[in-house]
């Protein structure tokens, strides 16, 4: 079962079309249930497409992207604490 913490962690993967399908599949079903993880979806589409992030542009560095990943992961952490 898919929790909120893996959308976080695959967000990237998610949006960019380049998770497994089983992966993919799991991510769906859970987004499907869980409003909050749908919020964050749409959220950071919109973020990317605001700071023209897509596939053919490099904006976020991977290092930003990996602190943003880490934020992310440790907001949740802590709703869920």
């Amino acid at each position: 079962m898919v929790m909120c913490k893996e959308i976080v962690e695959n967000i990237i993967g998610y949006i960019e079309a380049e998770l497994d399908d089983k992966t993919l599949e799991e991510l769906e079903k859970h987004l499907h249930d869980c409003p909050e993880c749908q919020a964050f979806v749409r959220t950071y589409k919109k973020m990317l497409e605001l700071t023209g992030k897509l596939k053919e542009r490099t904006f976020v560095t991977p290092e930003i992207r990996k602190k943003l990943k880490e934020l992310l992961i440790s907001k949740i952490k802590y709703q869920e604490s």
